[in-house]
């Protein structure tokens, strides 16, 4: 009886043991995949050239809505003139569409919402008077 007791305990300290050993270790997500960069957005020395217009052709213009062919909505994002004209005109329904602003038709239609760095750029651009550089 008193074998048995002693294998019976034996057996179950062997597997608390095990178990409670197992159950401490710990993975950081850093020592697994090493640190992962911060991207960071700077929508403060933005140009137009190189990047708002990129946005825009991307996004507006060359599905085939905003560009000089079509205008949709009356609107050619495609070129500097035509694009300062109507967020001049249209700068609320512009920036409510480009953000997906529930009163607003969202923009690209039928597509997702840029991301928000570059929503972040344009409106940048656009509050530091609309320059052609």
């Amino acid at each position: 009886m008193k074998k048995n007791f002693f294998i019976t305990f034996t057996l179950l300290s062997s597997i608390f043991m095990s178990t409670s050993i197992q159950s401490c270790y710990y993975d950081s997500e850093e020592g697994l995949y090493g640190t992962t960069p911060t991207v960071t957005c700077d929508s403060t020395a933005g140009t137009f050239s190189k990047n708002v217009l990129p946005i825009l052709t991307t996004a507006c213009a060359t599905s085939g809505c905003h560009n000089a062919a079509t205008a949709s909505a009356g609107a050619n994002l495609s070129v500097y003139a035509t694009i300062k004209s109507y967020v001049t005109n249209s700068k609320d329904a512009f920036l409510g569409s480009i953000k997906h602003n529930l009163a607003f038709s969202p923009m690209p239609k039928g597509g997702n919402k840029l991301a928000a760095c570059d929503i972040s750029k344009i409106e940048s651009w656009i509050n530091a008077g609309m320059l052609n550089n």
